[in-house]
């Protein structure tokens, strides 16, 4: 089980990528936290709570489509270091704005929102980039690395500034991750990537509209978008605003208590995703998607007739166990698909679609919570998230969709 691992670490650049990759994504999960206790705190408002998961993920929709023809006109690592910086910088002006006594609420969503903007260069760059950095039968571990790299910072990040919130305060937080973006650009300027082949001279003026017609026309690339857009919405954006609440309203607890139940979350996923990365499965990876969309959202359900601590804890972590694979397989099936011309492009795009749920979910359930009720709150997140499942197991070349068939596609 451990072999395939042990291989892909050979390769000193992914290993340089991957664990400077990991240190910032576990920077974002502290900050995350952080932040969203600082608004809560400041505020004691859901409506806040939207907006701030609004700033933090909206922007990205414009910013999205900038960043894929960045990363397919210039060097990729180059440009995935300017935004590192340029974050990094931006991040640490919190605890600076704070130490002065100027910190607002409106300076967070700044932030968030330069955050948001900038995000997909590192989000659709790692997939772009990872397809050059390990051979191709390598493909699926490495895409459940970058899952666990999410993943490990969620467990351990919320964890971390959920008990440096009452040490020395959320602001003061923040400055791990702006340390972890310096330490992923210079990770980043040290990694060295193989050399693909030029492409035709007909296939080298690609733009977004190339993309956009490889997602329309492709069912496997459009079906999955479009389910995890409605995953993000409910897991994503809607968890987001009621979490929270549910940690300090319903269970009475604090800032220790959120980070632990994202602790439990990212749990999950991190057991989950170490598997998918190491084992081969019978079912098709579609149908694996398909099942586990809608395992996850059954997960979700199960926080709806909870009122203590560790049932709720175990609902978040089945939630994370079944939804942590889904990136995996899906990734998996998009690497044989998108030719490496437009790596960039189609990746920002799928990816910007996909988390636009966050941002959505965030102002809709902003909105909501405070007419609906908590109860039905967590009960539209369950829908939203198992729902598409069972629509995209109809959808039969997802369905059957596995590496053989996707190769195929892009023959």
């Amino acid at each position: 089980m451990l072999e395939s691992y042990r291989q892909i670490f050979q390769h000193r650049s992914f290993r340089l990528f991957w664990l400077g990759f990991t240190f910032s994504e576990l920077g974002d999960a502290m900050t995350r936290v952080a932040l969203t206790w600082f608004v809560y705190e400041q505020t004691r408002s859901a409506e806040a709570l939207g907006w701030l998961a609004f700033w933090y993920t909206g922007p990205v929709i414009v910013g999205g489509l900038v960043a894929g023809s960045l990363l397919d006109r210039f060097d990729r690592r180059r440009v995935m270091v300017a935004d590192n910086v340029i974050r990094g910088l931006a991040v640490g002006l919190i605890p600076l704005l704070h130490a002065l006594g100027h910190l607002a609420v409106w300076h967070v969503y700044l932030v968030a929102a330069l955050y948001g903007f900038l995000m997909m260069i590192s989000l659709a760059g790692g997939p772009a980039l990872i397809p050059s950095l390990v051979d191709r039968d390598q493909l699926s571990t490495a895409n459940a690395l970058e899952t666990l790299s999410f993943t490990l910072s969620g467990v351990v990040g919320p964890v971390i500034a959920g008990g440096l919130i009452l040490w020395i305060g959320a602001p003061n937080v923040v400055i791990v991750d702006a340390v972890s973006y310096f330490a992923f650009a210079l990770a980043l300027s040290r990694t060295r990537v193989a050399v693909e082949p030029p492409p035709p001279v007909e296939a080298q003026a690609q733009n977004l509209g190339h993309a956009v017609r490889l997602l329309l026309t492709n069912k496997i690339l459009l079906t999955t978008t479009l389910m995890f857009m409605a995953c993000n919405i409910g897991g994503g954006g809607f968890l987001s605003v009621w979490l929270p609440i549910l940690a300090d309203q319903t269970l009475s607890g604090g800032p220790e208590l959120y980070g632990f139940l994202l602790g439990a979350l990212a749990l999950g996923e991190v057991v989950s995703a170490f598997l998918a990365g190491s084992r081969t499965f019978s079912l098709p990876l579609g149908a694996l998607i398909c099942l586990a969309q809608i395992l996850s959202g059954a997960a979700l359900a199960l926080v709806l007739f909870n009122h203590t601590v560790w049932p709720v804890a175990l609902g978040l972590a089945l939630f994370g166990a079944f939804s942590a694979p889904l990136t995996i397989w899906a990734q998996t099936l998009r690497m044989q698909i998108i030719p490496e011309r437009l790596r960039g492009r189609t990746f920002a795009l799928l990816r910007t679609i996909m988390q636009s749920g966050n941002p959505i979910g965030g102002v809709v359930a902003g909105a909501l919570l405070p007419v609906i009720g908590l109860p039905l709150m967590i009960a539209l997140s369950a829908v939203l998230v198992g729902g598409p499942g069972l629509i995209g197991y109809h959808v039969q070349s997802l369905r059957v969709g596995d590496r053989e068939s996707a190769s195929a596609v892009t023959q």
